[in-house]
C-alpha cells in the first residue's frame, strides 16, 4: 500500500545510548535464553532515566514523542527537573509488542520503568507480578469508567487509560451511513479480517450484533453451549460476508483499510487515529472541507485502547508514577487527541465532567490553541474544531456500546485460538460448532486448543 499513511515516525527508536543497551540486553536475554523464564537482568539498573515501553507512535505528528519531550522539559512544583524519559518504541505489532515486553518483564530485567499495554494485558502482567499497584493518581472518577476497569485486576489498579479505542464508522461524503449491522456488512466497507489481532476485534464486533450479544466479553465464561449456538452461527454467518461484501478487507489491517477507503471505498470501520490520518490526506480534502464523516458503528464496539502502568522492576518506581499521571494527565490527554488524534480517556479532555458526559455537550480546541504555537502563512489546524468535536461526539457515542474482549491472564492463547478458528471457519475448512466450542473454551483456561 501506499506510504502517505505510514507516519514518519514509525521506524523505533531509542534516544539515548543507555537505553539502547538495555534493550540490547533484554533481547539478547531472550533470545538466548531456553527457559520457560528468564534470569533477572541486574546491569544498568542504577539509573535515574526513565523508559518508557510501548508500540510505533502512529499518533499524527508523532504527538507521543511530544509528551515525553515535554515531560523532559518540565519541572516538579518545586522547581527540580524531571527525570529524563525515553521513549521505546518495540514493534508496529500488537502481538510482538506483548511478547516482547512480557519475555523482558519476566525475566526480572529493570530495562522499563514505564510500559504503555494494549488494554487486554492488565489480568496476566498483574497476576504474573509485572506491575506495581498504582497509588496517587488523582481524579480517578474523571476517566471513562469502563476505560479505568481495563486496568484493574482483583479489585487492584494496576494501570490507567492512556487512549481509548472504539470501533468508528467512516463515511465518504455524499454516502448515508447505515444505522443497522446488516446494512453495514453488505455494503461497500473496508475493515480489518487479515490475521492479527484486528481479526479477533472485528470477528467479536460480529458476534455481539448478530445474535451472541453478551458473550466473550468481560470476565463472564461463555458455556459451549453459548459457544455452539450463538457464538459459531454468527460467525459462520460473517464468514459468508468474508466471500463476498467483505472478500478484499481479509486482507487488511487498520492502514490497509485507511488506503481502501481514500481510493474510494463507501464505508470504513477503523478506530478514532484514523481521522486525522484522513484529515491531512489531499485527496480526503477539499480546502478545509472534510470529504469524509466519521459516526460510531451501529451497535456494540469493542473497547480497545492502551493503558499506562509501572512495571515492577523499575529502579525508579515514583518517578515512573509521576510520569504516569503526567502522560494521563488532562492536558496530555487533550494534546493527545486534537494534535496527535487518539481518543483520550478523560471525560475532562473533552470538555465534560463525570455525570455530564452527553455527546452533544463536547467541547475541544484545536491543536494550535493548547500549544500556543501560531500556524503559518495559509496553514490551517488539521482537524479543526467542528471536525474534532465530530470526532468527539462519535467516539463518546461509541464507548456507550463498547464492550471489553474477554478479560484473562490467558489472553494471548484465547486470540491466537480465536482467530485461527475464525479462519478455518472463513476458509470453510471443516471446522464445525462443537470443535468451535471446545477449542475457544479450553484457550480461555490458557491451555492449547485449535479447530
Amino acid at each position: 500500500m501506499s506510504p502517505r499513511f505510514s507516519p514518519s515516525g514509525r521506524r523505533a527508536w531509542v534516544s539515548a545510548a543507555a537505553g539502547a543497551a538495555l534493550v540490547l540486553a533484554a533481547g539478547l536475554v531472550v533470545s538466548l535464553w531456553p527457559g520457560g523464564s528468564y534470569p533477572a537482568m541486574k546491569a544498568g539498573c542504577d539509573r535515574s532515566e526513565l523508559f518508557v515501553a510501548g508500540g510505533t507512535d502512529v499518533s499524527l505528528k508523532n504527538q507521543r514523542r511530544a509528551l515525553i519531550r515535554q515531560w523532559n522539559e518540565g519541572r516538579y512544583p518545586g522547581g527540580r527537573q524531571h527525570p529524563h524519559a525515553t521513549l521505546v518504541e518495540v514493534s508496529e505489532s500488537t502481538d510482538l509488542q506483548h511478547s516482547q515486553i512480557k519475555a523482558v518483564e519476566e525475566s526480572g530485567s529493570c530495562a522499563y520503568d514505564v510500559l504503555i499495554m494494549d488494554n487486554t494485558w492488565t489480568a496476566q502482567f498483574a497476576d504474573g507480578g509485572y506491575l506495581r499497584p498504582l497509588d496517587g493518581i488523582e481524579n480517578l472518577d474523571d476517566f471513562f469508567p469502563a476505560a479505568l476497569r481495563t486496568g484493574k485486576r482483583d479489585g487492584e489498579l494496576y494501570a490507567v487509560p492512556f487512549n481509548v479505542d472504539v470501533g468508528l464508522l467512516y463515511y465518504r461524503e455524499g454516502v448515508t451511513p447505515p444505522a443497522v449491522w446488516p446494512g453495514l456488512l453488505s455494503s461497500d466497507v473496508a475493515t480489518q479480517l487479515a490475521d492479527y489481532e484486528g481479526l479477533t476485534v472485528n470477528a467479536l464486533e460480529a458476534v455481539w450484533n448478530d445474535g451472541g450479544s453478551g458473550r466473550l466479553t468481560g470476565e463472564d465464561r461463555p458455556s459451549e453451549d453459548d459457544l455452539r449456538t450463538r457464538v459459531y452461527p454468527a460467525l459462520a454467518r460473517l464468514a459468508a460476508r468474508a466471500h463476498g461484501s467483505l472478500a478484499a478487507s481479509r486482507q487488511y489491517g487498520e492502514l490497509e483499510s485507511i488506503e481502501a477507503f481514500a481510493s474510494g471505498t463507501k464505508l470504513m470501520r477503523n478506530w478514532p487515529y484514523a481521522f486525522s490520518a484522513l484529515a491531512s490526506e489531499p485527496r480526503m480534502r477539499d480546502g478545509t472541507r472534510l470529504r469524509f464523516g466519521v459516526t460510531a458503528l451501529p451497535g456494540h464496539t469493542v473497547l480497545g485502547g492502551q493503558n499506562l502502568a509501572v512495571s515492577k522492576n523499575s529502579p525508579n518506581p515514583d518517578a515512573a508514577a509521576d510520569l504516569v499521571a503526567y502522560l494521563s494527565g488532562t492536558n496530555s490527554q487533550r494534546l493527545l487527541f486534537a494534535c496527535g488524534g487518539f481518543a483520550p480517556g478523560r471525560y475532562s479532555a473533552l470538555g465534560l465532567s463525570p455525570g455530564h458526559g452527553s455527546p452533544a455537550d463536547v467541547k475541544v480546541r484545536t491543536c494550535s490553541s493548547l500549544t500556543g504555537q501560531p500556524l503559518g502563512p495559509g496553514e490551517t489546524d488539521v482537524p479543526d474544531e467542528a471536525q474534532l468535536t465530530q470526532l468527539g461526539h462519535a467516539v463518546l457515542t461509541a464507548l456507550g456500546r463498547a464492550e471489553p474482549r474477554p478479560v484473562t491472564p490467558h489472553y494471548t492463547t484465547f486470540t491466537s485460538t480465536f482467530r485461527g478458528c475464525v479462519q478455518k471457519i472463513f476458509d470453510g475448512a471443516g471446522t464445525d460448532a462443537a470443535s468451535f466450542a471446545e477449542a475457544v473454551e479450553r484457550s480461555l483456561d490458557g491451555r492449547t486448543a485449535s479447530c
